[in-house]
């Protein structure tokens, strides 16, 4: 969903490296399972305080390139870009202002991880994506399967949210949050094959998990900062190989 685009000023240096990255990002997550048509956006916060960069509405994830996102301020207003503005724009201005720690917000309608977020149960550290993640379970949004386009639910989602780094919103997709736009990226990815791990068990039938205490060890082990970046470099030089 859309609204008219805007003629307002293109992006300006200091931010157009950031948004490089956030353009990057975007190609990721539509390569690897988080693309609907023209459905699902991420944002970064912008180098000014109180504004953020989102994806252009009327693009795929895939297609997104530097010039493709607007700056907004908190209270939804175009203040940089010439695309149009998702309506789901609340959802990232209200976690910035609810999570200072939050530097980028994914969200998409990944179909493994939309599925099990409907189901009645959790995800479960299963393989070592789902360590990632659990414990504690992730939080599941249940107010409402519409779009998120009013700051009331924008604020309910943030506050569900709370300081997890994935939310289920229920029978309608997934949102994401990350300390830069790397980690929030690479989190998406890891949190839509551990849904598919996870589902794929399901359908076999009965199946074992990790233990809390030795899924902590395991996310402590695996996913250090550095192996998050590791992650988002490969996947960098996959885009790169494709393009050549």
């Amino acid at each position: 969903m859309r609204e008219q685009a805007h003629e307002v000023v293109p992006i300006a240096e200091p931010d157009r490296l950031l948004c490089d990255k956030l353009a990057t990002a975007c190609r990721i997550l539509g390569n690897e399972g988080h693309n609907d048509t023209v459905y699902g956006h991420m944002s970064a916060r912008s180098s000014s305080a109180g504004r953020f960069w989102l994806k252009g509405a009327g693009l795929g994830l895939e297609e997104i390139g530097l010039d493709d996102f607007l700056e907004l301020d908190f209270d939804g207003n175009v203040l940089a870009g010439t695309r149009g503005r998702h309506l789901e724009h609340p959802i990232h201005s209200e976690i910035y202002l609810c999570r200072p720690d939050v530097a980028a917000v994914v969200h998409t309608h990944p179909m493994y991880a939309t599925v099990l977020g409907a189901l009645l149960s959790e995800l479960r550290p299963l393989t070592h994506e789902g360590s990632f993640f659990v414990p504690p379970p992730i939080p599941k949004f249940t107010q409402s399967s519409d779009l998120i386009i009013t700051a009331e639910l924008g604020v309910a989602v943030a506050q569900v949210l709370g300081q997890h780094k994935a939310v289920f919103l229920v029978n309608h997709g997934i949102v994401v949050v990350g300390h830069n736009i790397e980690a929030a990226c690479v989190t998406a990815l890891l949190l839509e094959k551990a849904c598919r791990a996870q589902l794929m068990a399901q359908t076999a039938g009965t199946f074992t998990w990790t233990s809390d205490p030795e899924a902590l060890r395991k996310r402590a082990h695996i996913y250090t900062p550095e192996a998050l970046q590791q992650i988002w470099n490969y996947h960098c030089r996959t885009l790169e190989r494709e393009r050549r």
